[in-house]
């Protein structure tokens, strides 16, 4: 994991804006602030950059983001970081943002868990989902004492699934991607999904069902896992129930459930701020309900709202862009544009 070298040493200093969450959104806010000449803070509870990219899903391959065909997820989040870090981004890591104050002069001060406080004009959150955990199957029971050795909710590395006996539950974007991703290192990759179709991306919904049809690993629509088998602490089967009631017994030793994460906003839902679907409503220049207080990424909510990092990036540029109003009150804001020279200085006619 890349390093960070310029963490925040006075906790009072003031800066343009903080920025709440250091995921993929939280760190191209960073890059867009330096682009508009004004300093930012990024405060994240993690103690690494890279949210649930880093946190969960490092080993991940992402496939729409624009620029790269395919690259893991740990390494979108340390090209986000090459480049945002030119401008020198202060990041505090390991810190909960707690609550926010608005003064009278209508800068803001956050403060966090460890009894930090931060002062900047304009806050910005990108704090993702907020706090989250995975989706369990109640059905099975207290299975904790077998979590991390034959139950896994992400995938870290995919040394835990080496040459094992794979059973994946879910038929999501996570779940189809494992499938695909861990036919060449698994010893067996099975699929049991609880519905009659995939909801995951068409294209890799497509390679799973070709590499079913081509014997390389087998799925189960319309089916849940009921019950497990464990000898000495290990998982040993699966026993299968399909909606019309056929049972199965799988051998497996890895059980990978991709079910989703439950969010949980956690302090932010007792800001007084206006929520919707567990998210902040935004309006069209990313801002709240409070001037000054802006939002981007997952957190986020308005009408026709897509949750993709490829949007995350997009309204982290909108709310930075936005904030410099608030943050510079009465300054002209130059347009920025992309860094494009036309050839032979030759304009448009």
């Amino acid at each position: 994991m890349f390093d960070i070298h310029n963490e925040s040493t006075d906790h009072r200093d003031m800066r343009d804006l903080t920025i709440i969450g250091g995921g993929p959104t939280g760190i191209f806010a960073a890059f867009q602030c330096g682009m508009n000449n004004i300093t930012c803070r990024i405060i994240e509870s993690m103690p690494q950059l890279g949210g649930q990219l880093a946190a969960l899903y490092p080993e991940k391959h992402i496939y729409d983001v624009a620029g790269f065909p395919e690259v893991p997820a740990i390494g979108l989040v340390e090209s986000l970081w090459t480049q945002a870090e030119r401008y020198n981004p202060d990041v505090v890591l390991g810190e909960t943002v707690t609550k926010y104050t608005k003064l009278e002069d209508g800068t803001f001060e956050t403060r966090t868990s460890n009894g930090g406080v931060y002062r900047s004009k304009a806050v910005l959150i990108a704090a993702g989902l907020g706090a989250f955990e995975p989706r369990t199957l109640p059905q099975l029971g207290d299975i904790s004492h077998i979590e991390g050795t034959s139950v896994f909710y992400s995938v870290r590395s995919v040394n835990d699934f080496r040459g094992h006996d794979v059973v994946i539950v879910g038929g999501g974007d996570s779940a189809l991607d494992w499938a695909v991703g861990l036919m060449n290192v698994a010893a067996s990759v099975t699929v049991v999904h609880r519905a009659h179709e995939f909801h995951g991306h068409g294209k890799t919904a497509h390679e799973v069902l070709e590499a079913r049809d081509a014997g390389r690993l087998k799925v189960y629509m319309d089916t849940e896992v009921r019950s497990i088998d464990e000898e000495a602490g290990k998982l040993t089967r699966l026993h299968l129930r399909s909606r019309s009631g056929s049972e199965t017994t799988l051998d497996a030793d890895r059980l990978l459930i991709l079910i989703g994460f439950k969010s949980n906003l956690g302090p932010l839902a007792g800001w007084d701020l206006e929520l919707c679907d567990n998210a902040l409503v935004v309006d069209t220049h990313m801002k709240t309900s409070v001037d000054g207080l802006y939002a981007a990424g997952d957190i986020a909510f308005y009408p026709g709202k897509l949750k993709i990092i490829q949007t995350g990036l997009s309204e982290a540029t909108m709310a930075v862009r936005h904030s410099l109003s608030y943050i510079k009150p009465g300054e002209k804001i130059r347009s920025v544009f992309s860094s494009v020279k036309m050839s032979n200085e030759k304009k448009p006619q």
